[in-house]
């Protein structure tokens, strides 16, 4: 089950955001995270995935971050982040369903993208290049 932490103690695992609007990808992605020893944080929308962002004391190493949300999608987020000092260099893994060639270009170079549904395996290895 995914939890939402706004605090954390520093601990040797890595720490991966998860912003996705399906409350099943959630669940998925952060029993297969845990299993691998990652902790996860989730957030439902990019706003949200903001504000916790602004209150962690310890920043993710990544974000896995779905690019078609309500409220404020992963285009939104991404110019957000790009502008924040504090949290710009945090590399995010891009999650899509949505076929955009220009993907790469909007969403100021992501470090990968996924397209779902996802494969676990290319998940994992995608996320170990990132974050090693």
């Amino acid at each position: 089950m995914c939890y939402l932490y706004y605090h954390m103690q520093k601990n040797s695992r890595k720490v991966i955001l998860i912003i996705d609007d399906s409350k099943d990808n959630l669940e998925l992605l952060t029993t297969v995270l845990e299993s691998k020893n990652y902790q996860v944080h989730c957030a439902s929308n990019g706003e949200e995935a903001l504000l916790m962002l602004s209150e962690l004391s310890i920043l993710p190493d990544l974000i896995l971050l779905d690019a078609q949300m309500p409220i404020m999608d992963g285009y939104q987020f991404r110019a957000k982040q790009k502008k924040s000092n504090r949290f710009k260099d945090i590399p995010v893994i891009i999650m899509t369903g949505v076929s955009d060639h220009d993907l790469e270009k909007n969403m100021h170079e992501p470090r990968g993208v996924l397209v779902k549904p996802l494969g676990i395996n290319t998940m994992i290895e995608s996320i170990a290049l990132c974050i090693r």
